[in-house]
């Protein structure tokens, strides 16, 4: 009877182990060379939650990389969770801008890898040091105040204000210009020519009641944007989050820093703005004129763009919806 009691509770332990150490059925192994859609408004998996609001990662040259983090911090942690994936094995984290729809889950992200190196656009809404200027009107008349009342003791008046930011004690590190991360990995710094919104684009864009920005109210903020190139034998693998700079234009700066050519663009190609006149000269423009090869666009692109941009681009056109793994 102990025999078999002790037999029997051998395979149950067996069983046990064998279970709990076995990956889950649905979890995604992130493999070199492949990009995951981990947040986005549409998609073939009906387990993951559609939100609008875009990340993705990636691993390059080993590295484990997440591009962007969604607008809800728990839907975010929803869709990690199950798919499987690790947030402590991330090597680095960037974020395209400065937008709720990119950026919320951040929090979720840091406390699972709160010394993750971040790489953000240089916003001071958002962090970045703000040169600042408080020498104001009549500088002399500093001179006629006790020194309790100077700024400073009466030192220097121009000066560079060091925020804590948003993400405080995260380890960030603030983008002004195009650079080399790692070999073959680089941000593109670029700038939006306006508000951000989808009520300041030009040519019939504003949508009334969407945004509290009348249209002759419009004004030019350069909106500071990253966007991720990785350098492949066959051209450059572009990750845009939003394309507020025109995602023609990030292609265009990034062709002009890497001096390769584009084999993919992939993500937010922020078309939904532009009606059919367009957006078909910006699909002519990117395919023939700019010479990228293949398209996967996600987020904001649009439904028009979605149509036109598979119309043209044909076999070169990949799907990336929500949970979608891509090799590039």
């Amino acid at each position: 009877m102990m025999i078999k009691f002790s037999v029997l509770f051998l395979s149950v332990l067996f069983l046990t182990f064998t279970q709990t150490t076995e990956p889950p059925e649905n979890q995604f192994i992130l493999t070199e060379g492949s990009i995951l859609n981990l947040y986005d408004a549409f998609g073939k998996d009906s387990i993951l939650t559609k939100d609008f609001g875009f990340s993705c990662i990636t691993k390059y040259q080993g590295k484990t990389i997440l591009f962007d983090a969604g607008s809800n911090a728990d839907i975010f942690k929803n869709n990690i969770i199950k798919l499987g994936i690790d947030l402590k094995s991330i090597d680095l984290v960037v974020i395209s801008h400065g937008h709720f729809d990119h950026l919320n889950g951040l929090d979720y992200v840091l406390t699972q890898n709160p010394n993750v190196i971040i790489y953000f656009p240089y916003d001071i809404f958002w962090g970045a040091p703000v040169p600042f200027d408080a020498t104001g009107q009549e500088n002399s008349v500093k001179d006629s105040l006790p020194k309790h009342m100077q700024y400073f003791e009466g030192g220097p008046t121009k000066f560079f204000i060091k925020q804590s930011g948003r993400f405080w004690k995260a380890n960030i590190e603030f983008v002004k210009s195009s650079k080399e991360i790692l070999p073959g990995l680089n941000l593109i710094a670029t700038s939006s020519a306006y508000m951000g919104y989808f009520s300041c684009y030009p040519n019939k864009s504003f949508v009334e009641g969407q945004f509290d920005h009348p249209k002759d109210e419009c004004k030019q903020t350069g909106l500071p944007e990253l966007s991720l190139s990785m350098k492949t034998p066959k051209g450059d693998v572009l990750i845009v989050g939003c394309s507020h700079t025109g995602v023609e234009n990030i292609i265009i700066e990034t062709q002009k820093f890497t001096n390769a050519p584009t084999d993919l663009v992939y993500g937010g190609f922020h078309l939904l703005p532009f009606d059919r006149i367009q957006t078909s000269k910006l699909v002519d423009k990117i395919k023939n004129e700019l010479k990228v090869l293949r398209v996967a666009p996600a987020h904001c692109t649009g439904h028009l763009a979605f149509q036109l941009l598979q119309k043209e681009y044909a076999t070169n056109y990949l799907y990336a919806g929500l949970g979608e793994k891509l090799i590039y």
